[in-house]
Formats: structure tokens, C-alpha cells, sequence
């Protein structure tokens, strides 16, 4: 079976993350070999090991802590992805009154300039909430559905507040599922040509 893997723009994307938290050398005394070259030179390929970035961002948990690193995770999507994607989403949020399932329901192929070999799917509950289910080839590890709470913080920012209600990691280890809720949005705004 292959494995997921993360691109090379949110390799870099997160370790600059990581060194923003001034943390960085410790965490690289942390992990092995592989994963310290990977931090240092995450352009070396297009498409990087995720067992590389999941163990990066283990050590980042125990180091700085869960909400630390979520914050990492947080501002990637809106350093380095918001401006690639929400230019693709403008006439869908703007005809579904902001509605984060707007982009939930386009996440599996939002997320391909990030990640490949994962499955990701939305399903709505009533107009203000859902499930986001995230499987994966193989069991991961915690800090990676601690990742995501930084994605779904990026959708709610750009769309309509909500926040997570609850996670839940598969005891397979392989499925992440987040239940999710939202206000209800503002009256819709026509999309301008």
C-alpha cells in the first residue's frame, strides 16, 4: 500500500511555522536524520514522506504543545495555500452565503496542492454543521488530527464562524472524523462577474 504524502510548499510551509516558535533547534535534537534534512531542505523533492512531517510534527506537540502547533498548522493554510485557493472559491461562497460547506464539500480536491493519498469527504447535517471525515492509507499519528483543527479554523475564519464540536481518530488509526458547526451566514451577495 502507498503512502500519503505532503508537497514540498507545505513542507516548507510548516517548518517555517516551526521556526517562527523559536523552537526549531530543539525540535530538530528531537528527531531523526531523515526528518532533520527533510527541515532543512524541504524543496530536495516535489513530494515529501508523510512518516518525515508526522514525526516533525510529534515532537512540535511535545515540545510547544497542542495549540502552539495547531497555530503552525493554522497559518500554512493562510500563508501559503488562502491565496491559492480562495480565489477558486469566490462565486461559490458568494451564491452559498459563506457557507463553510461551500468548502468542505470541495476540500478532497482543494487540499491536492498539499497532500496526496488521503480521501476526504463532508457530510452535511441540516444547513449549519456536518461531518468531515479524513481517511488515510495507514494509521496516523495524534499530531495529525491536531492539523486539521488548524484547516477547519482557516474555513470558518473565511467563511462563517463555527468551531469544531467534536474529533474523533479512528481506533484503526486511519479515519479522522470532525463534527462541525457553524452560524447561520448573512444573506447571500451576488458574485461579480
Amino acid at each position: 500500500m502507498a503512502d500519503y504524502e505532503f508537497s514540498s510548499a507545505y513542507v516548507d510551509s510548516i517548518v517555517r511555522g516551526l521556526r517562527r516558535t523559536g523552537q526549531l533547534d530543539a525540535l530538530m535534537e528531537q528527531v531523526s536524520p531523515l526528518a532533520q534534512a527533510l527541515a532543512k531542505d524541504p524543496y530536495g523533492e516535489t513530494w515529501q514522506p508523510a512518516l518525515l512531517l508526522e514525526e516533525l510534527g510529534e515532537a512540535a506537540v511535545a515540545l510547544i504543545g497542542e495549540a502552539p502547533f495547531e497555530q503552525v498548522t493554522y497559518r500554512a493554510m493562510q500563508d501559503r495555500f488562502g491565496p491559492i485557493v480562495l480565489p477558486m472559491l469566490k462565486s461559490s461562497l458568494a451564491s452559498s452565503n459563506k457557507s463553510p460547506a461551500a468548502i468542505l464539500k470541495k476540500l478532497n480536491d482543494l487540499v491536492k496542492v498539499a497532500i496526496r493519498g488521503v480521501e476526504i469527504f463532508f457530510q452535511p447535517d441540516g444547513d449549519h454543521g456536518g461531518i468531515l471525515q479524513v481517511s488515510y492509507p495507514r494509521p496516523v499519528a495524534p499530531s495529525v488530527a491536531r492539523s486539521w483543527l488548524g484547516v477547519l479554523r482557516f474555513v470558518f475564519e473565511v467563511t462563517t464562524p463555527g468551531e469544531v464540536k467534536e474529533t474523533f481518530h479512528a481506533p484503526h488509526g486511519a479515519t479522522l472524523q470532525y463534527r462541525v458547526e457553524w452560524q447561520a451566514p448573512g444573506p447571500a451577495t451576488p458574485a461579480k462577474p
